[in-house]
């Protein structure tokens, strides 16, 4: 019989190793715990070579961070959360892309929910986001918005009167210079407005500010003060999901009527995309026999045969613009917080303006192009 005192003991289970502490940290650092915890939550009264030593032995020992210890000490999750309608469009993700930058760069970690344009897929989505208990929400709605008690911007499709305020391109702005354009400099006087269908529907609700709505009416309203007639069977729609396919079917009974358009404004780039398609196919030469312009600038818009005359809308400077408003309500609500004090915020509008960047689908000849700006 073998005693105890001759078994040899096994390699030890890396799994059943002792996780390491800020207390190791400490002690590999030359460092106190306290002056461990501050470096490692980046604060800036800790010298660089001190935040070097400690990340330094913190990564040798594989020490990480009790995400939740920290979050009940400091009542903050450090986490972000930003909702989108579909993050396949280049808009978004472009905004999304930019407000992530800003956000890891003040420490932050971005979760990210896409919606599918669905109201009920959004607010399933935005309970998962408050379950984890996100210190802030950047949102761009399709209706489904459920009111928490913790900060949020709204950015492109916005509920007014809601939450600490929203950034969006300048619909109205950029409409009008899509119609001066086309009046003014060509001389349209049938221009057709090519969007999608206004008003709420089983999946898209309660927006009230969106992007849809305020390009129609600014349409509308600079078309009825050069005194143009906007005949109904001049604006055509697409689906709510803005999807070439649809554009294209609009586009093709558009161009059916018994005057058709010599002008086509286009409410976002699919559509425009979508138009473009359509036009070729009925062989029409956009640029000569019909112009066509579009509100948003698609990707490559300058590779198209012709090369689009679109809006440049400056992304990644909306989505800039929104993080660092949401970061500047993260911290007030923290300060209140801390001091038990409660502040109310009043909503903020931010509109981005928008670039005309003149091609060869609107009908401008190519020696008119050479002061066209880069795109």
């Amino acid at each position: 019989m073998t005693s105890s005192q001759d078994q040899t003991p096994g390699p030890v289970d890396p799994s059943r190793r002792r996780r390491p502490t800020l207390t190791d940290v400490a002690a590999v650092a030359g460092v106190s715990v306290s002056t461990v915890s501050r470096a490692l939550d980046g604060n800036p009264r800790i010298p660089g070579d001190t935040q070097r030593k400690v990340v330094e032995a913190a990564t040798a020992l594989g020490f990480r961070r009790n995400i939740s210890a920290r979050s009940l000490r400091t009542q903050s999750s450090m986490l972000v959360g930003v909702v989108v309608p579909d993050i396949a469009i280049a808009f978004y993700a472009t905004v999304l892309k930019a407000a992530q930058n800003v956000l890891e760069a003040a420490g932050y970690q971005v979760v990210v929910m896409n919606t599918e344009r669905d109201a009920q897929h959004e607010t399933a989505a935005l309970r998962t986001l408050q379950d984890r208990q996100v210190d802030g929400l950047l949102v761009a709605t399709s209706g489904g918005y459920v009111p928490d008690r913790g900060p949020v911007v709204f950015f492109d499709h916005v509920i007014r009167d809601t939450g600490l305020g929203y950034v969006s391109p300048d619909n109205v702005g950029g409409m009008t210079t899509l119609v001066e354009h086309l009046a003014v400099v060509h001389g349209h006087t049938k221009i057709a407005f090519l969007g999608v269908p206004l008003g709420p529907t089983d999946r898209i609700q309660r927006l009230e500010n969106a992007p849809a709505t305020e390009r129609l009416e600014a349409f509308r309203n600079v078309m009825g003060r050069r005194r143009l007639s906007v005949p109904p069977e001049y604006l055509a729609y697409g689906d709510h999901e803005w999807t070439e396919a649809s554009a294209q079917q609009a586009v093709a009974e558009l161009m059916r009527v018994d005057e058709p358009p010599t002008a086509i404004i286009a409410a976002g780039d699919t559509l425009a995309l979508g138009a473009l398609r359509q036009l070729r196919a009925d062989q029409y030469k956009v640029g000569t026999e019909i112009a066509l312009v579009s509100f948003d600038d698609p990707v490559s818009s300058d590779l198209l045969d012709p090369p689009m005359t679109a809006l440049g809308r400056h992304d990644r400077e909306l989505g800039e613009i929104s993080a660092r408003m949401l970061l500047a309500a993260i911290e007030v609500r923290k300060s209140d917080v801390a001091q038990k004090t409660q502040k109310t915020e009043l909503p903020t509008e931010m509109r981005v303006p928008l670039d005309l960047i003149v091609r060869r689908s609107c009908g401008c000849a190519p020696e008119a192009l050479e002061s066209e700006p880069p795109p």
